[in-house]
């Protein structure tokens, strides 16, 4: 990295001629650099010539099915829960009469 010695400001590569050169875009002030080794130029896209993504959604079919999927896994897991619940009041319920 290099640094103007008018400004101070970050010297940015520039390819010109087949030559690269450190520029500053503040003042202008220009050096040849002597190792072309590590010096990498990016040219800006325009985003008319830039990619665009193309985003595919699944049919609502599907999402209906997977929602009335979710909405059984659901019941029976509450089911399941419920049941666990009543055995464990249950067994509870039994262990406080056998104390008394």
């Amino acid at each position: 990295m290099d640094f103007c010695p008018k400004c101070g400001k970050l010297l940015m590569p520039e390819k010109k001629d087949e030559k690269i050169f450190l520029v500053c875009k503040s003042c202008g002030f220009q050096k040849p650099t002597a190792e072309t080794k590590g010096y990498k130029i990016v040219q800006p896209v325009d985003e008319s010539k830039r990619r665009t993504t193309l985003i595919v959604e699944a049919s609502q079919v599907k999402g209906k099915r997977r929602k009335e999927e979710e909405h059984e896994l659901i019941a029976d897991n509450y089911d399941l829960y419920s049941e666990s619940m009543l055995e464990e009041e249950e067994e509870s319920e039994s262990e406080e009469s056998d104390f008394e």
